[in-house]
């Protein structure tokens, strides 16, 4: 992730145990909201100011892409540990 200037400053830990929830709220007349929740915390993103941006658009797409790298990442983890949970449990 490359450092931006100005905007908003701060960094949060969403700690999941494998129960998180992932949302997208879409509304008329705002921009849509992403919610990504775990126990009693939730973390939303959303757009300042309700404004659509070039760098909206850049954000949005890094941001799909940065979630199927993950996910992708945690399949392929699942893979290899899955086969030693089935092991384990016969």
């Amino acid at each position: 992730m490359t450092a931006r200037r100005g905007g908003s400053r701060q960094r949060t830990a969403l700690h999941v145990d494998g129960k998180g929830q992932a949302s997208c709220g879409i509304y008329p007349g705002r921009t849509p909201v992403l919610a990504l929740g775990a126990g009693n915390s939730v973390v939303s993103i959303c757009l300042h100011a309700d404004q659509i941006t070039a760098e909206s658009v850049e954000f949005a797409r890094d941001l799909a892409n940065a979630a199927q790298l993950w996910a992708a990442e945690i399949e392929r983890q699942w893979q290899t540990i899955a086969p030693l949970n089935r092991e384990g449990a016969a």
